[in-house]
């Protein structure tokens, strides 16, 4: 893998270390441009999105949930350059400019942590507590990844490639944070080596000025900071493969890795102890699915017993997130509102969860209790 020494950009790491000097039980701070989100940690940086500023088709940056496993490292565009090696015909560095000269693709997709609900699991798992927020909608622009290995030539063997990011470990003995993909995903041609986040250079803090994006799987295939691909007979087996983003086998005691994202949903609105007039009330959210499409949206107003369908609202494609709506006549009372998503592969979210060690794939119906006044 990569062999490089990696520098923190120095008034980022000085920023984040005074950061970390705040006194204890204070509030922790607010990371610049991301001060409506929930500091879940500092150094690195995980920041989650609290569910009612989901308001939009697409996630602002300012509002999009940041995952990291390790700190950022330096923000360099103009010398930035990915290393392809491996099983190809010829090992090569490219540079932005060498991929901007690739065929541009667009691509609208749900980008979800793989711990988003942890902190919900009972009993606890350990990782950064993500509640619902972990989650946003984002158009990428970039080059199709299947193009980026076909400049360096894919041998046959190959059938594996290792995404290896430019995160900063924490000691030069720490592994880098590499994850791998099958190949036949990597040649899927809506996934990319993204540039572009909204129509803007990727921030740095979401993995600009280049990240893979793999869509309806979960952001741990996306990796930021993208500096090597390597194309591999073999699953990788470093350990964010083996031992991190794992769930138990069905029926056995192996494990495997996780892929694509479980259908799932949240409501927006009306939010968790808020006070509504009785008469007609929208509830409305999104949904999402993996690599199944989303086939209907279920909403309850009385804690289950009955359900009806909603309508879809707005804009949406494949690997998106869809708006629901439905119009509901409420009566005064304390109400129980719950969202239920259904894909093409007859998965429906559960109302119970079955807990895996590290608190992953949580997809439970979403329940907001409201009183109607």
């Amino acid at each position: 893998m990569l062999c490089r020494r990696r520098f923190l950009v120095a008034t980022g790491a000085a920023g984040v270390t005074a950061l970390l000097g705040r006194p204890a039980g204070a509030q922790a701070p607010a990371v610049p441009g991301k001060e409506a989100l929930i500091v879940r940690s500092l150094r690195p940086v995980n920041l989650e999105t609290p569910i009612d500023r989901l308001t939009t088709y697409l996630t602002g940056p300012d509002v999009l949930f940041v995952r990291n496993n390790y700190d950022a490292p330096g923000a360099d565009a103009e010398h930035w350059t990915i290393r392809v090696d491996g099983e190809v015909d010829r090992s090569m560095r490219l540079e932005l400019e060498d991929l901007r000269r690739l065929p541009t693709v667009r691509v609208d997709a749900v980008l979800e942590c793989a711990g988003n609900g942890r902190a919900l699991q009972r009993p606890r798992a350990p990782g950064i507590q993500w509640e619902r927020g972990a989650v946003g909608n984002v158009r990428w622009t970039g080059v199709r990844l299947a193009d980026v290995l076909d400049t360096a030539g894919v041998r046959p063997g190959a059938r594996h490639v290792v995404l290896d990011g430019a995160d900063v470990p924490p000691t030069d003995q720490a592994p880098d944070f590499a994850r791998s993909i099958p190949l036949d995903k990597a040649r899927d041609p809506r996934t990319i080596v993204a540039l572009e986040m909204n129509g803007a250079p990727i921030p740095h803090l979401h993995g600009g000025p280049a990240r893979v994006v793999v869509p309806g799987w979960t952001a741990a295939a996306s990796v930021k900071w993208i500096a090597q691909l390597t194309l591999a007979p073999q699953e990788f087996d470093g350990p964010f493969m083996r031992r991190a983003f794992r769930v138990p086998a069905p029926g056995g005691r192996d494990t495997v890795a996780l892929t694509a994202l479980d259908v799932k949903s949240v409501i927006v609105a009306p939010r968790e102890g808020e006070r509504r007039r009785a008469g007609l009330v929208e509830v409305s959210g999104w949904a999402w699915a993996g690599e199944a499409e989303l086939t209907g949206l279920d909403v309850s107003t009385d804690g289950g017993r009955t359900w009806s369908a909603a309508t879809w609202d707005g804009t949406w494609e494949r690997y998106s997130w869809r708006r629901w709506r439905y119009v509901w006549a409420a009566a005064p009372g304390r109400a129980r509102l719950m969202a239920r998503a259904a894909d093409a592969d007859g998965q429906v979210q559960p109302a119970v969860h079955v807990a895996n060690p590290l608190g992953y794939r949580w997809n439970v119906i979403h329940t907001v209790d409201i009183d109607v006044v």
